[in-house]
């Protein structure tokens, strides 16, 4: 049966160009390590990798096909909606090992959430297997089956059992089995996760009927070189190959020393698998003096700042409310929807049985985000575990399109610098100066709390409005392309309709740029983005030159210009690298560093460049690094280190090599050093 596709990111190529004949002679030490352009077709699985301290995160994706595994890099950024479980069609050039996806379609109805299915739901009994995984040569961790029974299933202690169960409002639970210890047949890295999945999935074969299972956790050793995870788990779920045939699972990764103390193993776990269940991060978001601030501006987002989310850092408290929206753990009884037409709400705590537990209320009566209000009190066997602060007022969260898969908490007390304390407390009322919206707190108690939302018939102010130009370079060369992106701002009061303006180009003699739309319509108080790509002739001086928009609306004309500088055509160069020592003598079973330093040699007209650094030499050495790659411009320096585990076996001298990767060029420099085994 044929497949519908649609464009996810469409047409990456284009915008990256084909590189010109200069260009390719640049780029002249990748050639051969970068194949022609191919198209592939596969199953996507997503990882979420946690760091030991819950501050740092990375997705990673690999493409599964063709009897292949094969990690892939995204040319132009990673595509918004991605999850584990979808067909992708992509093409693009393979570097190395690596998929460099230039293109990327989706298989239409693969895009709804794969973890809403009937064999790997987000509703109901999840069927978990937790598999214990040791490593040969390396000490069993003190981790028994049943502490871990207790910490997944238990019913007496808090559990990710107990946790589902209470968070879902009895909607879902799991329950399920530990097996092991089981001695794998090697020691793995923390960059061979699938590698290592499969080793415990085969090492348990002979005890497990994989097909009674829907949610798999693997529970094992920090290797010896160090692990840059806590917890990692796979974003939704997707087809895992076992003995007993293909199944459709989600699969979490854990360090087994991180769950030895039980409340804190409860934490990690329910954060891992609210992966699975393709929950994102539960983050919180700055806006300085203020709770909220202007339509359509991000603010400063801490990935893990929400500490009232078991989806933040280290807590135990419930999935914020548009998380279990968005799963399906709160039915439409349980939302009260705000829109435009206000009143007054009670909201029950969110550990309660029934009743109101999520405003979601519409920030402005005609555009704008969407603010989702719950409230929290010391009920149930989680909610206990929070800061005291949590429970005196309306938690709120934010939603708009930088949402996505995560949670965004706002600070209602931004007076104070801690965000232990940011709800919205009883008594004190926030007017959205952005809109016409206001929202008061009447009261709190341990029954619920009341809320009142008012629309404000606002009269029409109108305000010049405003216009920022910024380049996409700051520097460009003769005969170059400059782009220019303008964000035109209409500062008009909520309460006024639509304006329009009329633009015109502002560029530098002699230049020449692409037409811009001669008006556009821009809704009050809102923004509206267009770029201005410009032509520098060949001939033109170096020096700064100025461009941007003049913008007019009722006989009045606001200009917003920037400047970028013309400097000598980008020459591509290739990049230092440089190991040392050049020579160690080591002892088997130690583990060897060396310091790498890499130089960006492009000239100043040039662009940052991202470097992937890979090492295969000697085949079965484990390699850390301190680092997972590094952006450098033009003329920058970056010093970091790799580390290799000499195994017990090793003897005489070896060769390490070490590869440096370019985005979109591939291979960009090599050398080698020498480790002498005695």
């Amino acid at each position: 049966m044929s497949r519908t596709w649609s464009m996810l990111a469409a047409m990456w190529l284009v915008a990256c160009g084909t590189p010109s004949s200069e260009d390719e002679r640049s780029a002249s030490p990748a050639r051969a390590e970068v194949s022609s352009r191919q198209e592939w077709e596969g199953e996507l699985e997503v990882f979420v990798e946690d760091s030991p301290s819950l501050q740092q995160s990375r997705l990673k994706y690999v493409l599964h096909g063709e009897g292949q595994r094969r990690p892939v890099i995204f040319s132009r950024g990673e595509p918004e909606g991605l999850r584990g479980g979808v067909r992708l069609k992509l093409r693009g050039r393979e570097v190395g090992h690596q998929l460099l996806a230039e293109e990327v379609e989706v298989e239409r109805h693969a895009q709804s959430l794969p973890s809403v299915t009937a064999t790997c739901g987000v509703t109901g009994e999840q069927r978990s297997l937790v598999i214990l995984a040791a490593f040969p040569d390396m000490p069993r961790p003190a981790n028994t089956v049943e502490a871990t029974r207790e910490i997944f299933f238990s019913t007496t202690r808090r559990s990710l059992a107990g946790y589902w169960r209470e968070v879902s409002e009895g909607r879902t639970t799991t329950t399920g089995d530990v097996v092991g210890w089981y001695t794998l047949d090697r020691a793995y890295s923390c960059n061979e996760t699938e590698a290592m999945r499969d080793a415990a999935v085969r090492a348990a074969n002979a005890d497990v009927d994989f097909t009674r299972y829907d949610r798999v956790f693997i529970v094992h050793p920090r290797p010896q070189a160090g692990c840059s995870y806590s917890g990692q788990a796979s974003l939704s779920c997707g087809s895992l190959s076992t003995p007993d045939g293909t199944v459709t699972a989600s699969s979490a990764w854990l360090v087994a020393e991180e769950l030895t103390q039980h409340d804190r193993a409860v934490e990690l776990v329910t954060h891992e698998a609210g992966h699975n269940l393709s929950l994102g991060h539960a983050r919180s978001r700055d806006f300085g003096a203020e709770p909220l601030g202007y339509l359509g501006t991000p603010g400063a987002m801490v990935e893990y700042g929400d500490v009232f989310s078991s989806m933040g850092a280290w807590n135990l408290g419930h999935y914020a409310a548009p998380h279990k929206a968005r799963i399906g753990w709160l039915n439409a009884a349980s939302v009260a929807q705000v829109e435009g037409v206000g009143g007054t709400f009670t909201l029950a705590p969110v550990a309660s049985s029934g009743g109101l537990k999520a405003l979601k209320i519409r920030r402005g009566s005609t555009s704008g985000g969407w603010l989702w209000l719950e409230y929290h009190q010391p009920l149930g066997a989680y909610e206990g575990t929070l800061d005291a602060q949590a429970f005196g007022g309306a938690l709120v969260h934010y939603e708009d399109g930088e949402t996505r898969e995560y949670s965004d908490l706002l600070d209602f007390t931004p007076e104070t610098a801690s965000w232990n304390d940011p709800v919205l407390r009883p008594g004190r009322t926030w007017n959205d100066p952005y809109s016409n919206l206001s929202v008061t707190v009447e009261s709190a108690t341990a029954a619920g709390l009341t809320v009142s939302v008012r629309y404000a018939r606002k009269p029409c102010v109108r305000a010049l409005p405003q216009v920022k130009v910024t380049p996409f370079s700051d520097t460009a060369s003769p005969g170059g392309r400059p782009e220019f992106e303008l964000a035109l701002t209409n500062l008009d009061s909520a309460g006024c309709g639509p304006s329009t303006f009329q633009l015109s180009p502002i560029i530098p003699s002699g230049w020449s740029a692409d037409p811009l739309p001669s008006q556009v319509t821009v809704d009050a108080s809102s923004t509206a983005y267009m770029t201005l790509q410009t032509y520098v002739p060949y001939r033109m001086e170096l020096g700064l030159y100025t461009a941007g928009v003049s913008v007019t609306r009722d006989g009045h004309t606001v200009e917003g210009t920037s400047t970028v500088k013309l400097v000598e055509r980008c020459i591509l160069t290739p990049p230092t690298l440089v190991l040392s020592p050049a020579t160690r003598t080591a002892a088997p079973d130690s583990a060897v560093t060396w310091t790498v330093n890499v130089t960006n040699n492009d000239s100043a007209s040039c662009n940052w460049v991202w470097y992937d650094f890979v090492s295969t030499l000697p085949s079965a050495w484990e390699t850390t690094w301190s680092e997972w790659g590094v952006n450098l411009p033009p003329g920058g320096a970056f010093t970091f280190t790799m580390t290799k585990t000499i195994p017990t076996s090793a003897r005489g001298s070896h060769t390490v090599d070490l590869k440096l990767y370019q985005d979109d060029f591939g291979l960009a420099a090599s050398t080698t050093a020498t480790v002498v085994v005695e």
